[in-house]
């Protein structure tokens, strides 16, 4: 899904964290913070700590059901 074109990767209450630019990562300018692995969003650091599940444009935390972030097609 995000492997093509740009998405906007935004927190629960709108404000801009990162963005897809048609690859497995989420980033804010060269720092990569997020890796895609089909529906399972981890933390990019050498740990890949599973942070949500993607649902559709949505993250969800696993332990919670809490919206963690949201993704936008640019």
């Amino acid at each position: 899904m995000f492997d093509t074109g740009r998405w906007n990767v935004t927190d629960p209450a709108g404000r801009q964290v990162g963005v897809v630019d048609g690859d497995e990562y989420v980033r804010d300018g060269d720092h990569l913070l997020y890796r895609i692995d089909g529906n399972e969003l981890y933390s990019a650091g050498p740990e890949g700590r599973l942070f949500g599940f993607i649902e559709g444009e949505l993250v969800i935390a696993p332990a919670t059901s809490s919206l963690l972030l949201r993704f936008t097609r640019e």
